[in-house]
């Protein structure tokens, strides 16, 4: 199977805004179950980390009080210098680093590898046989999704989504099974936790739509954004109660251990 047509170094480079790297506190939090699975799959020593993708931190910082050291690597210097600012951001074992997961200078070997939400941006055939040479031996890789809940009003959202849309192209994906069925990795196991739910204020709700790389400011434009804004604030209405919306999610975390490809053989 190929590499989805949208899933492009071009439209990975929109979390280098300071406009995305700005929205991007307003995705739903992470919950602790989230962390007690991942700490359950750090087996052995040393107890080190790789968060690759890191964004402003919101794995790598929570996981830093857990273990030795966490390296968090992330090709957006905005993203990382947001990250320093936020609680736990300047963690002494918490080592920030700028630059590709592919090929930036890392301090292996690592007991744990985390992606939340960015492995499937990345150059899988360079990056997946990497991560098998820099895991310890009971090492996993642990993918983390937020995976929202389809609220209420998401058949008015999604049409809404696809009108202000702004890559040319996008395919539904499993990445497990793409990584799969290139030889880059072997499925562990795979756990969601309780089902979240979320007060979240209808701006800030708005605004985390702005941290997707298909709906940044500097794609829509500004008449845009007040357009999609407005809209958005049109949908939600019926159900806001006092200015807030609920949202659900039940986050999962897939684990396994990367491979060196059948190319790579």
């Amino acid at each position: 199977m190929r590499r989805p047509a949208h899933l492009t170094p071009e439209n990975a480079s929109a979390f280098g805004s300071q406009s995305v790297v700005d929205a991007y506190p307003f995705r739903l939090p992470y919950p602790d179950e989230v962390f007690t699975v991942l700490d359950t799959l750090i087996v052995g020593q040393p107890r080190t980390v790789l968060d690759l993708g890191s964004g402003t931190g919101d794995l790598a910082r929570r996981m830093a009080p857990r273990v030795h050291r966490v390296d968090a690597v992330d090709l957006s210097s905005a993203m990382i210098a947001r990250g320093r600012t936020l609680a736990g951001g300047d963690a002494p074992n918490l080592t920030w680093i700028q630059g590709r997961a592919e090929d930036a200078a890392l301090a292996p070997p690592y007991a744990l590898v985390t992606a939340g939400e960015s492995l499937h941006w990345m150059d899988w055939e360079v990056l997946l046989p990497r991560l098998a040479r820099l895991l310890t031996a009971g090492g996993s890789l642990a993918i983390v999704s937020r995976d929202e809940h389809a609220p209420p009003w998401q058949s008015s959202l999604m049409d809404l989504i696809r009108t202000f849309f702004t890559f040319r192209t996008y395919e539904e994906y499993d990445l497990v099974e793409l990584l799969e069925g290139r030889g880059l990795f072997q499925l562990r196991g795979r756990v969601s936790v309780d089902v979240q739910h979320t007060e979240q204020s209808v701006d800030d709700y708005i605004r985390s739509f702005h941290s997707r790389a298909s709906l940044t400011p500097e794609g829509l434009g500004s008449d845009g954004v007040r357009a999609f804004d407005s809209r958005l604030r049109e949908i939600v209405s019926p159900w806001e109660r006092a200015g807030m919306v609920t949202l659900e999610s039940a986050p999962s975390v897939i684990w396994g251990r990367p491979l060196e490809g059948r190319r790579n053989r």
